[in-house]
């Protein structure tokens, strides 16, 4: 249990500067509640890094697969690119096209005397090394050139997004990936799964971390209605949005057990009435005389 726990002797190995940023945002009363946000938070962030592989794998593929048949199988080496007027973005199309280069040479080296596995070519082993930022650059000005077969946009983005909205472009589009390969980052680093703007509560920050995930789901439907479905009968999204609710976070706090928790005896009882109300998105925690507790979820739809 939570309250076997000497927590003072936890304070070497856990950020006692983030701790404090938890206590204030979450308003705790005692370790116990402070280091069950915590907790809240890293399980949050592990049950979105599916959601994040999904859109990454997603957007990888549908432009590897589109530039292959729109251009060449290297199509990452015969990119038509420009660069814009004026200094500033002058500046910033020659950095990303180079970086781009860059990107796509050092993969080739780390490459160069391997042998690709049975039903893959070199091409497709190399795409499978580009990192997130490598497609979050690819969506950039430079490579959106009206009327060039070698240009990636705008040519292409009816087919590598079949399902955007009207008013998106592929500028439009890498903003909105690039903050979310941002959010991505953060995650990798430790951060708060719900540090951002405007954030300054349990509400505003279960509400934050809502924002971002239905992001995350929009943009892999923009690339595929399909896969969205496919994260729906695997229930990784419903996953995400058991663990970002308040009853979760009071779990891991041990905060309002009396509201949350239901006795074995008479779940039991109802086990069917229970089991036929019980949302994918939800969950329901059963308590035993021993004390011990038990989570009851929907696996399957």
């Amino acid at each position: 249990m939570p309250n076997t726990i000497t927590y003072s002797a936890l304070s070497h190995v856990l950020p006692q500067q983030r701790l404090s940023m938890y206590e204030k945002v979450f308003n705790t009363k005692d370790a116990v509640e402070l280091h069950g946000a915590y907790i809240w938070s890293v399980k949050a962030s592990a049950s979105i890094q599916p959601l994040l592989s999904a859109l990454e794998v997603a957007l990888r593929n549908s432009i590897h697969t589109n530039a292959t048949n729109a251009i060449s199988k290297d199509w990452y080496d015969k990119l038509s690119t420009r660069i814009r007027k004026g200094w500033k973005n002058k500046k910033r199309d020659i950095k990303n096209i180079e970086w781009h280069k860059k990107q796509v040479a050092d993969i080739k080296k780390k490459l160069s005397h391997k042998t690709p596995p049975k039903g893959l070519t070199m091409h497709d082993l190399l795409v499978a090394k580009m990192d997130f930022g490598f497609w979050d650059n690819l969506l950039r000005e430079c490579f959106s050139i009206n009327g060039n077969s070698n240009a990636l946009w705008p040519r292409c983005i009816p087919d590598v997004f079949p399902n955007l909205p009207k008013g998106q472009t592929n500028s439009t589009i890498q903003l909105k990936i690039s903050a979310l390969r941002d959010f991505r980052n953060d995650l990798a680093h430790n951060s708060p799964v719900w540090k951002g703007k405007g954030v300054i509560d349990e509400q505003t920050a279960i509400k934050y971390v809502n924002s971002q995930t239905d992001k995350i789901v929009e943009i892999i439907g923009w690339l595929s209605a399909e896969k969205v479905d496919w994260l729906e009968v695997h229930m990784l999204q419903s996953e995400v949005r058991r663990i970002i609710s308040k009853d979760f976070l009071y779990l891991c706090q041990r905060k309002d057990m009396d509201d949350l928790q239901q006795k074995f005896s008479r779940y039991k009882r109802e086990l069917r009435s229970n089991l036929k109300s019980l949302d994918k998105d939800e969950f329901d925690i059963i308590s035993t005389s021993q004390n011990a507790l038990y989570m009851i979820t929907k696996v399957s739809l």
